[in-house]
């Protein structure tokens, strides 16, 4: 992965990264383009792309690695460019050179970039934030059919990246104490929520984009808590889903510690077969059954 090299570690530090779904600032299609014409995002990243080399601002999709000056002036950058780590440690290089010559000729001045505490993406409201990871899990010694790509390298930064398909995703719930039992028996969690947390972050993404389960797709959906010892909490499900020609069957277990007004920690682990394909989850090599595993957290690792 080209942002784990050392040298691209360092450089980035001179850059605010900022990340942001290409197709809102740039759609390609043509009503939509006409749409988003007025907006300031748009004008802004329509500014900087205009003035690209030919050739790195694509006609198509603008899914890239670009580096903009604080008017839209353009320092580097390139479309589909972040598979190739000489590459953008090169561009990074000159972005900053352009940049001391711009600041000079423009009067900019640098500031130290300002640190903030984590927050989740935006768009998130709830007292409950999840982060959720997946990845495809081992199948037998030496099977690599689980693998972002089935070519995996030698050596590099890419290896590890690529060793595992993963993902994630994020869910917030409105209120923590609905994952909170009364004592020490079972109690079944309301189960609007396990099938919310089903229907959107269950999903095999984990090469590629996949939609949502539709609700009448959910057949089970279920989680039980309750109370192991003073705050520590126990978490047990299972989640099945089957639709449009996919399908995933797990179990849940997890653990929860709560101070009495809102969790220290809490972990759940999902443990599955998923099988069939979406239109954009890069299966269609791959439609298994094969196990998948996903982890909802509090905690930012």
């Amino acid at each position: 992965m080209v942002w784990s090299d050392p040298e691209i570690k360092s450089l980035s530090k001179e850059f605010v990264p900022v990340a942001d779904e290409v197709y809102y600032l740039y759609p390609e299609n043509p009503q939509h383009l006409e749409r988003a014409g007025s907006r300031p995002d748009h004008q802004f990243f329509r500014k900087y792309g205009e003035s690209m080399p030919k050739g790195d601002w694509n006609a198509g999709t603008k899914q890239g690695i670009y580096m903009m000056g604080p008017d839209a002036e353009y320092l580097e950058g390139r479309f589909a460019a972040s598979g190739e780590p000489a590459d953008i440690k090169a561009r990074l290089k000159r972005a900053l050179e352009r940049w001391k010559v711009l600041k000079k000729e423009k009067g900019y001045a640098a500031k130290a970039i300002p640190t903030k505490s984590w927050s989740p993406p935006p768009g998130l409201e709830g007292e409950l934030v999840l982060r959720v990871k997946l990845r495809d899990l081992p199948r037998g010694e030496g099977d690599k059919s689980g693998a972002r790509r089935q070519d995996l390298p030698d050596s590099g930064n890419w290896r590890d990246f690529a060793k595992w398909a993963w993902n994630e995703n994020w869910i917030a719930l409105p209120v923590q104490k609905s994952f909170v039992p009364t004592g020490s028996e079972w109690e079944l969690i309301d189960p609007e929520l396990s099938s919310r947390i089903a229907r959107e972050v269950i999903v095999d993404n984990v090469r590629g984009q996949a939609p949502e389960w539709q609700r009448q797709e959910v057949k089970l959906a279920e989680l039980r808590m309750h109370y192991m010892d003073k705050n520590l909490i126990e978490y047990k499900g299972r989640f099945e889903m089957e639709g449009s020609g996919r399908s995933f069957k797990g179990d849940v277990y997890g653990q929860g510690t709560w101070d009495g007004r809102s969790f220290v920690t809490l972990d759940l682990v999902v443990l599955g077969i998923r099988a069939g394909k979406s239109r954009f989850n890069q299966r269609e090599n791959d439609l298994g059954p094969a196990p998948m595993g996903v982890t909802l957290s509090t905690r930012i690792r």
